[in-house]
């Protein structure tokens, strides 16, 4: 099992949403370029004096944290052998945080931000089908020269790969925690919106040994008083037995 490019992957198939809803609305008109880079800083006045010039229209969609699924982390513990050595380990899933952020002049911005919100939304559960098609879309050079031009080969629509279908919900964040991103990223705080997807699968293809078969069965006894009761330590109960 491996998917090195989930996360990634991820944020390709959102932009795709994204990009389409802007598209179909725009029609004849030119529709903005759905980014993965955080919303620039702005451009410096011409000429060096006073007020800001417009911005361009843009959607951002940055993925600023990641964190492990909680429900996935605690349903399978490591498993060890009788010797300690790891001979299993829980899978490796991720919950990706995404600030979806709008630039743009007058009211423009506000229409993009909604745009980007119902697009995400309505997706709330992305089917196989549209991950399948979105990264089959892609095109391979001949040649390929960068790691992330293997992108269409994630198999993120394969259940084996991917247990859980990615799943996208509009997270809750306060002014606090907002201001702490865009202070982060040095740049004035623009519309935006939160959103929480889950599950990402990382794991990856290791290999590790086979359990040993048993080679001497036992037989284990220890006694068992009934409730209330004190069994004589001579009765004893069989409570576990190895063929």
């Amino acid at each position: 099992m491996t998917a090195h490019f989930a996360i990634p992957a991820t944020t390709v198939v959102l932009r795709a949403v994204i990009q389409r809803r802007l598209d179909a609305t725009y029609g004849a008109l030119t529709a903005p370029t759905v980014s993965v880079e955080p919303p620039p800083r702005p451009a410096p006045p011409p000429g060096g004096g006073g007020g800001q010039p417009a911005e361009p229209a843009g959607v951002h969609l940055f993925l600023h944290h990641a964190a492990p699924n909680p429900a996935w982390r605690n349903m399978h513990e490591p498993h060890m052998d009788s010797g300690g050595r790891l001979v299993g380990r829980s899978p490796l899933a991720m919950d990706l945080h995404y600030m979806l952020a709008v630039t743009g002049a007058d009211l423009e911005r506000e229409l993009l931000l909604g745009l980007g919100i119902a697009a995400l939304t309505r997706h709330g559960v992305v089917p196989r089908a549209l991950v399948q098609a979105v990264l089959s879309g892609i095109t391979v050079p001949p040649n390929p020269t960068k790691l992330l031009e293997r992108l269409p080969t994630e198999p993120l629509h394969d259940p084996a790969h991917q247990p859980e279908q990615i799943t996208v919900a509009q997270a809750p964040v306060d002014v606090d925690l907002s201001t702490k991103i865009w202070s982060a990223l040095q740049s004035p705080m623009r519309p935006a919106a939160h959103f929480l997807v889950t599950t990402v699968f990382l794991d990856v293809d290791d290999t590790y040994p086979a359990a040993e078969p048993v080679k001497e069965p036992r037989v284990g006894v220890r006694p068992g008083p009934r409730r209330g009761t004190t069994m004589p330590p001579e009765v004893l109960t069989v409570t576990e037995a190895v063929p």
